[in-house]
């Protein structure tokens, strides 16, 4: 026993939901160690030329206001959409502001995660953990000291998974590919066209994430490359910085998010088309509706399309050497090709077991975890934390949502609903993101943030509540409100939330929308007041026809 290490809790992973996780056990004073395999914070903000992380010219496609830690803003002076190297900037402060760093063990590699209920009894009388108490289960976890080349065991009652799920990049596959004469790589191993010595070159682009754009954009600006083209199976969207004037994502607010998707789609689009005409126009040919898929934010990718810097092809056929055959017949030779085809989600270091319980199939992309979270079976003493796409928003708000629901429930301050329980919602809530994302790898994780919050929000107390902060209730309708909205009430309450939902734009439009709203509801009382008679019959007549007719109908 003498070469085990407890902790009340292991956090794997020091990104920037490891961070979060690492600053509410801190908090709330739970003995606990993050295992992080590199050799510093940051996860893929902490750019690096040859290693993991984003490109030499990323900014954040989240504006700064719902891109951030509940209690650590970004200076007044920061642009809406940060550079990487303010991002990183950004997390050191924040670690440094809570001291989190003491608390990291770097170049630790997690080998495996296992669930240890043999020796349960014994290592309960054998360690008292000082703040955690009557705790379910027990989890070793061996891990690669890489300094020191040297194997470490840690058993603890809680893990806190933040390892992320762009893990490992996915490498698509076509006919003739082994033959192709120039060369082929992930994005993930793409810097800019300079480092990547592409200035130039003849480049084809499979994907149309954002980083497959971003990367699009830079071989155009700074590889004054003779051929940039990019290939895409479903086609895209692609959404603006800034609608009116406002960073786009300050329109994601609980009225246009509570409106039904078609209808709120409908909106999206014709501000897309708007700002820069149907899609169509420039052979991005989406098959999905604007919000049914992650969206892919570009200020300059339809300027550089107008002016034939970047082309747009349907998917790749074949590749023949150095000549690549698109399915409309199109034939084109380049020298390079990048895939920015996404990434899987990796957990080989969790027991068969537990990923069998974990994984919905053999491909590894759907979660089988209640709000994202915890599996059913296995409860509160396993967490993944940070597995979500956001389609609306930033993950930092909902890492560090997760991080705070999880904590609750290792003190006991709050509780899972039952197995069975938990299980159906997982269905229910895999139905409704079946009926509303488009079917594909990339949807399978994603939510929108402000209602994702609200929802996990009320199993400990943190969703904002109206009748307490009854002077916020414009902002709860018209604006996105950042992350401090969820400190505003219950456990964690902030006072200078208040001050920062403020601080928060909303927009013009949102304005203009409210104003109308209000209109028509005046109106409506109006005549409800005015003709009572009426009201009641319409009222009768949708009852009926939602509770006898249509039920009536589903059964023939």
């Amino acid at each position: 026993m003498e070469n085990i290490i407890y902790k009340e809790c292991v956090v794997i992973g020091a990104g920037i939901t490891g961070l979060a996780a690492a600053r509410w056990l801190k908090k709330y004073k739970i003995d606990f160690v993050v295992l992080e395999k590199s050799s510093d914070i940051g996860g893929l903000w902490r750019y690096t030329d040859d290693e993991y992380g984003v490109m030499d010219f990323t900014h954040i496609n989240v504006s700064k206001y719902n891109y951030c830690f509940s209690d650590h803003s970004f200076p007044e002076n920061t642009t809406d959409y940060p550079h990487h190297s303010e991002m990183f900037k950004y997390i050191k402060s924040y670690s440094e502001k809570f001291q989190l760093r003491e608390k990291i063990k770097f170049k630790t590699v997690v080998q495996k995660v296992e669930e240890i209920n043999e020796t349960f009894q014994k290592l309960e009388t054998e360690k008292n953990f000082e703040t955690i108490k009557n705790f379910e289960k027990l989890w070793k976890i061996t891990a690669f000291d890489l300094e020191k080349k040297d194997e470490i065991i840690f058993v603890t009652p809680y893990v806190s998974i933040a390892s992320g799920h762009h893990s490992t990049p996915i490498e698509a596959k076509f006919e003739g590919q082994e033959n192709f004469s120039g060369k082929i790589f992930h994005s993930v191993k793409f810097k800019s066209a300079a480092k990547n010595n592409m200035i130039n070159s003849r480049v084809l682009i499979v994907g149309i994430g954002n980083s497959a754009v971003d990367a699009a954009v830079n071989l155009v600006n700074e590889g004054k490359c003779s051929k940039v083209v990019i290939s895409s199976r479903s086609g895209a969207w692609i959404i603006p910085n800034y609608i009116s004037g406002y960073a786009t994502d300050l329109y994601a607010c609980r009225s246009f998010l509570n409106i039904p998707w078609k209808i709120a789609t409908n909106v999206m689009e014709m501000a897309i088309k708007f700002v820069y005409g149907h899609p169509n126009k420039y052979k991005l040919n989406p098959k999905m509706r604007a919000l049914q898929t992650q969206p892919t934010v570009s200020p300059t990718l339809i300027h550089h399309i107008q002016r034939k810097h970047i082309t747009i092809k349907p998917n790749i056929k074949n590749i023949d050497k150095n000549t690549v055959e698109f399915e409309n017949g199109e034939k084109e030779d380049f020298d390079v090709i990048i895939l920015c085809t996404g990434y899987k989600i990796d957990l080989n270091y969790l027991s068969d077991d537990i990923q069998n319980k974990v994984f919905f199939d053999e491909n590894k992309n759907s979660l089988n975890l209640f709000k994202q979270v915890f599996h059913p079976k296995i409860g509160k003493s396993l967490a993944f934390l940070g597995f979500i796409q956001p389609s609306s928003g930033g993950l930092i708000t909902v890492s560090e949502m997760q991080a705070r629901w999880h904590a609750s429930l290792m003190l006991n301050q709050s509780h899972l609903p039952t197995e069975d329980k938990m299980n159906e919602i997982i269905i229910a809530d895999m139905e409704k993101s079946k009926k509303r994302f488009y079917k594909s790898n990339r949807h399978t994780i994603q939510q929108d943030p402000i209602l994702y919050n609200d929802d996990i929000g009320q199993f400990f107390g943190a969703k904002p509540d109206p009748l307490k902060n009854f002077s916020l209730i414009w902002h709860f309708l018209f604006s996105s409100c950042g992350p401090a909205q969820w400190r505003l009430n219950g456990p964690d309450s902030d006072n200078q939330a208040y001050l920062q939902v403020k601080k928060v734009p909303v927009t013009d439009m949102m304005k203009i929308f409210s104003f109308v709203l209000f209109l028509i509801m005046f109106f409506f009382i109006i005549q409800i007041y005015k003709h009572p008679i009426i009201f009641l019959i319409a009222i009768g007549s949708v009852l009926f026809y939602k509770y006898f007719l249509k039920t009536n109908f589903e059964k023939i």
